[in-house]
């Protein structure tokens, strides 16, 4: 999925985004969107404390891929437009199966929930950085 927003069609359509992530992607709305909330909130704290996450870069730009897999009700993996950071963020959850949750600025919440997860993500960079040079993670 990363690498499909990475790498969108060479004439994409209006929204810019691949074929294959229009057809997985289901716009929902922030507050309904429970299992979302959960990955914004946690992605931060994946990234600083040496979960999985990568970067694809491409045309479309750089875009992060974060996973976590607790073996819980709070598995998901999070796809996030980083450079440049403009939505849609994408999370899957297994109860989705092969579509996503679609996250956008439709409204001030989800605004908001975008601002604090690009805010989250780039603390949580300073402190993977610190961490793996004290030796307290290995290197990416």
């Amino acid at each position: 999925m990363a690498w499909e927003l990475a790498h969108p069609n060479p004439e994409p359509p209006r929204d810019g985004l691949s074929d294959f992530v229009a057809a997985a992607a289901v716009r929902v709305r922030w507050a309904s969107a429970v299992d979302a909330q959960v990955a914004f909130d946690q992605a931060p704290r994946v990234i600083a404390l040496g979960g999985e996450f990568g970067r694809v870069a491409g045309r479309g730009g750089v875009v992060l891929y974060v996973h976590c897999f607790e073996g819980g009700v709070d598995d998901w993996s999070m796809v996030v437009p980083w450079e440049p950071f403009a939505g849609p963020v994408l999370v899957c959850v297994d109860d989705l199966e092969d579509h996503c949750m679609w996250i956008s600025e439709d409204d001030a919440p989800a605004r908001e929930a975008l601002s604090l997860l690009r805010t989250g993500i780039e603390l949580a960079f300073g402190t993977r950085a610190a961490l793996t040079a004290d030796g307290g993670l290995p290197p990416d």
